[in-house]
C-alpha cells in the first residue's frame, strides 16, 4: 500500500474536472440523512459522497504513531505532535563554523534571519497540509480543476518574536488505558441509539468560562495594530555551541519567530495533522455512505479508522492536545503546545456525527465494545479540554479559537451522553462570546483585523454555523441567536457577500450561502442566484446535501414551514418541544434589541489587550472602527 499522503494526492489528482470543494467542519442531521437517500435535488451530492467515501478508504488507516524518529516533549508517540507551521529558527549564528540551519529564504545551509519571500507555493495546488496555523491537510484537486479549497483553510499569522509562555500551560493527563481486544468481533450493540432531538430541561450546569471572567495574557507596551507585523531586534550574533549542528538541535537551541505565510519545510515531516483531518473525513463519508446504501464495506471501514486513531492500544491517539502547535525553542517554556492546537482536533465533529449515524443505521460493525472504548475516550477528552491549562485558554479567547473550541467540546459531550452539557456549551457560547462576534454591519471584527480578512470571516462563519447545527441536532433554535448588536449569522453572511476577496480564496464561502439559504429562507433567491454565479457546479459537492432545509428542523426556514402547514388546515404539527429553551431564546432576543451604540467587548474588561493568535494581540481601539460600520439603513445616531 502507498503511504497515506501519497495515496492521497493521487486520489485528489484523480478527480474529475470541475467543482471541488473539501468539506470544512460541520454536521449533518442524523434523521435527514436516513431518510433524503432518494432526493432527486441532491442525487449528484450523494454520488459524489459515494465516490469519495471508496477513494478516502483507499488511503488509510491513520494514526499518530507514524512520527518516525521525532517524538513530542513526553517521548509518547501516542501524543499528538504539531508545529506550528510559519515559526522559523532565528539564531543569528556568528559566522565562523558551520551549522545546519535554513533560513525562511533558503532551502539549504544559511545563517540568515531576513524576511522571507512570499511562499512560491501558496494555493498551487500542491496538497500541502501546513498551509496554516489550523494544521490541516488540503483536499485540492488538480491544477486545472474549477475549484481549489484547502479542506481546513490556511491560517496566515503576523510576524511578531513569540513571547515566553508561562510553564503551567502544559498540564499532565494519565494516558488513555489500552483497550484489550478492540479490533476483534463483538456483539452487536442492542439497538440504535441515536442524538437526542430535543433538549431537556437545563439546571445549574456548570458552563464555560466566558470571555469576562477570564483571565487573559497581556504584553508590556501597546502592540501594532493586527494588521501590521510587529517589529523585532535582532540579537547580537550567537556563537554556535558546536561546529556542526545537526537539523534537529535547533528545536531547543533557537527562538522561533513568525513569518506571516512562508510555510517552515521541516513541519511536513509531521504526519498528525493531515493524519487527523484526512481520517475524520474518511470516516463521515463512509458512515453517510453506509447509512445510505446499507453496503456493509463502507461501515467496515470507518469502524476500522477509528479503531486505528482512537483505540487500538498500539496506535491510539492519547486524548490531550499537550504538544499540538508547538512553537519550538529554548526552555520548558517551548516544550508544550499552544492554544491555536486545538483547531487541530475540531474533526472530533465529525467523528461523532460518523459514529451516530452508524448506530441510528444499526451498523453491525460499531459493536457495543468500540462504543464503550469510544466513549471512555471522549471523556478522557472532555476533561482535557475543560480542565487543562490549554483548553482553559482557549475557551477565554473571543475569535475563532473559542467559536471551534465549543464544536468540540459540544460534540464530545453529546457524544457522552452528556446532553445537558452540551446543551450549556452551546448555550454559554452563544449568550457570551457570540454576542460580540458580530456587529450591526454583519462584520466580524476579530477576524476583521486580520491579514487574511476574507478567509477569517469565512473560518468563524464555518465554527458558527457549525454551532447551529449541533443544537439544531438537540432541537434548540440558535439560528435567531443576535449578537449585542441584532445581527445574526445571517446578517454576517449577508455581509460577506458583498466584500471583494481580492487575493483571497473566494471558494471559502460557497457552503455558508447554501447553509443560510437552507437555515434562513431565500425567498427572493439571493443566495440561490450567488451560487449559479459563482460557484458553477455546487450541486455536486458534499456541503449541498448537508445543507438542506430539511436537515436544518429548527431553523427558521423549517418554523414557518411548519406555521404556513398550519395555516392551510393541517391536523398534524409538529409540537413546540424547546419550551425551557424558547424563554431563553425570547430573552435573549429581547436583550439584543437594536442595540447599535459601540461597546468594548467583554473580553475586555479582564484586560486591556486581548490574544487573537499566539504572541498576536488587539486592543479594543483596533477593534472599534469595524464595529462602527453601519448598513446604509441603519442611523448610527
Amino acid at each position: 500500500m502507498l503511504p497515506a499522503g501519497i495515496a492521497l494526492r493521487n486520489l485528489l489528482l484523480a478527480t474529475v474536472a470541475g467543482l471541488v470543494v473539501a468539506d470544512g467542519n460541520d454536521w449533518v442531521n442524523i434523521n435527514y440523512v436516513l431518510s433524503q437517500s432518494n432526493a432527486a435535488n441532491t442525487a449528484d451530492a450523494r454520488q459524489a459522497i459515494l465516490r469519495k467515501a471508496s477513494e478516502y478508504a483507499r488511503s488509510g488507516p491513520w494514526s499518530v504513531t507514524q512520527k518516525k524518529d521525532t517524538l513530542p516533549p513526553s517521548s509518547d508517540e501516542r501524543d499528538y505532535l504539531s508545529w506550528a507551521p510559519y515559526h522559523w529558527p532565528a539564531c543569528n549564528w556568528c559566522s565562523h563554523g558551520t551549522n545546519h540551519l535554513s533560513g525562511p529564504n533558503q532551502g539549504g545551509n544559511s545563517n540568515s534571519t531576513t524576511d522571507p519571500d512570499p511562499d512560491p507555493g501558496t494555493n498551487d495546488g500542491s496538497g500541502d497540509p501546513y498551509e496554516g496555523d489550523d494544521g490541516y491537510a488540503s483536499d485540492d484537486g488538480d491544477d486545472g480543476d474549477a475549484w481549489e479549497r484547502r479542506a481546513f483553510q490556511r491560517h496566515r499569522r503576523m510576524m511578531t518574536l513569540r513571547r515566553n509562555l508561562l510553564s503551567s500551560r502544559l498540564s499532565h493527563f494519565p494516558r488513555q488505558v489500552p483497550v484489550d481486544d478492540v479490533d476483534t468481533p463483538s456483539l452487536p450493540q442492542d439497538g440504535p441509539s441515536p442524538l437526542p432531538t430535543s433538549p431537556p430541561v437545563v439546571g445549574d450546569v456548570p458552563t464555560l468560562p466566558t470571555t469576562g471572567s477570564s483571565s487573559v495574557k497581556t504584553i508590556n507596551g501597546t502592540p501594532a495594530p493586527a494588521q501590521a507585523p510587529a517589529k523585532t531586534e535582532k540579537n547580537k550574533c550567537t556563537p554556535s555551541p558546536t561546529k556542526s549542528l545537526v537539523p534537529s538541535a535547533t528545536w531547543t537551541t533557537c527562538l522561533y519567530e513568525v513569518h506571516d505565510g512562508k510555510v517552515n519545510p521541516d513541519v511536513r515531516s509531521l504526519p498528525d495533522s493531515p493524519a487527523m483531518v484526512t481520517m475524520s473525513q474518511a470516516v463521515l463519508h463512509n458512515a453517510i455512505a453506509y447509512a445510505m446504501m446499507k453496503t456493509r464495506s463502507y461501515s467496515q471501514n470507518a469502524a476500522q479508522f477509528i479503531d486505528t486513531f482512537f483505540l487500538a492500544s498500539s496506535t491510539a491517539m492519547n486524548p490531550n492536545l499537550n504538544f499540538g502547535q508547538l512553537v519550538r525553542g529554548p526552555g520548558k517554556e517551548h516544550q508544550m503546545g499552544t492554544f491555536t492546537g486545538v483547531l487541530d482536533l475540531r474533526g472530533i465533529v465529525k467523528i461523532t456525527n460518523a459514529i451516530a449515524l452508524l448506530k441510528a443505521a444499526r451498523s453491525l460493525d460499531w459493536t457495543s465494545a468500540r462504543d464503550k472504548a469510544m466513549t471512555d475516550w471522549m471523556r478522557s477528552y472532555v476533561s482535557w479540554l475543560e480542565s487543562s491549562a490549554i483548553g482553559k485558554e482557549t475557551a477565554s479567547k473571543a475569535n475563532n479559537h473559542v467559536s471551534f473550541y465549543v464544536n468540540q467540546l459540544a460534540a464530545a459531550k453529546m457524544y457522552i451522553g452528556d446532553t445537558q452539557g452540551a446543551q450549556a456549551a452551546l448555550q454559554n457560547y452563544f449568550m457570551h462570546q457570540f454576542r460580540d462576534q458580530i456587529a450591526v454591519s454583519g462584520e466580524q471584527p476579530f477576524e476583521a483585523v486580520r491579514t487574511r480578512p476574507f478567509h477569517y470571516r469565512c473560518f468563524n462563519l464555518e465554527a458558527m454555523i457549525t454551532n447551529a447545527k449541533l443544537g439544531d441536532q438537540l432541537g434548540m433554535d440558535f439560528w435567531t441567536a443576535k449578537s449585542k448588536y441584532g445581527a445574526t449569522m445571517q446578517t454576517a453572511l449577508d455581509h460577506l457577500i458583498t466584500i471583494d476577496p481580492k487575493n483571497e480564496d473566494i471558494t471559502d464561502i460557497f457552503p455558508h450561502v447554501a447553509a443560510i439559504a437552507a437555515a434562513y429562507g431565500d425567498p427572493q433567491g439571493k443566495y440561490l442566484g450567488f451560487l449559479r454565479s459563482k460557484a458553477q457546479g455546487y450541486t455536486t459537492q458534499a456541503f449541498w446535501f448537508y445543507d438542506q432545509g430539511a436537515a436544518l428542523s429548527h431553523s427558521p426556514a423549517s418554523q414557518s414551514k411548519r406555521r404556513r402547514d398550519q395555516d392551510i388546515g393541517s391536523d398534524s404539527i409538529e409540537s413546540n418541544e424547546t419550551s425551557t429553551w424558547d424563554l431563553t431564546r425570547v430573552a435573549m432576543e429581547a436583550d439584543n434589541t437594536a442595540n447599535f451604540l459601540f461597546q468594548c467587548p467583554e473580553v475586555f474588561d479582564a484586560a486591556n489587550e486581548v490574544e487573537l493568535e499566539d504572541g498576536l494581540f488587539v486592543t479594543c481601539e483596533d477593534l472599534k472602527r469595524y464595529y462602527e460600520q453601519y448598513p446604509q439603513h441603519v442611523d448610527s445616531a
